[in-house]
């Protein structure tokens, strides 16, 4: 089971949610650091959760993470560098397949 950390750059995203919802639906551990302000402070959190992937909304990480997977939401989609326009879109890319949830609400609330 794939550890997904999601990080807001740059203030609250409202994506975040939605994200999280389906990344976990398909099984995938969520950790929603919620809004940072530097990629500093992105690093420091990813080398405390030690995720295999990193989700960043609201802006664009300008470094690296070894061995981690980054993506972000955005338009226009660009999987081969990890931009994706849809939660479902990044579920399906992280799981290496097909989402079996893509385009489909989560029944749960928050």
């Amino acid at each position: 089971m794939p550890r997904v950390l999601v990080v807001e750059l740059g203030g609250p995203d409202p994506r975040a949610a939605a994200l999280g919802r389906v990344l976990r639906d398909e099984g995938m551990e969520v950790v929603h650091a919620g809004p940072v302000d530097t990629d500093e402070q992105v690093l420091r959190i990813a080398e405390q959760e030690d995720p295999d992937a990193v989700g960043v909304l609201g802006g664009e990480l300008r470094t690296t993470l070894k061995d981690v997977r980054v993506f972000r939401l955005g338009e226009p989609a660009d999987p081969a560098n990890g931009v994706f326009e849809t939660p479902g879109e990044v579920a399906e890319w992280l799981s290496g397949g097909r989402s079996h949830t893509s385009g489909t609400p989560s029944d749960r609330v928050r």
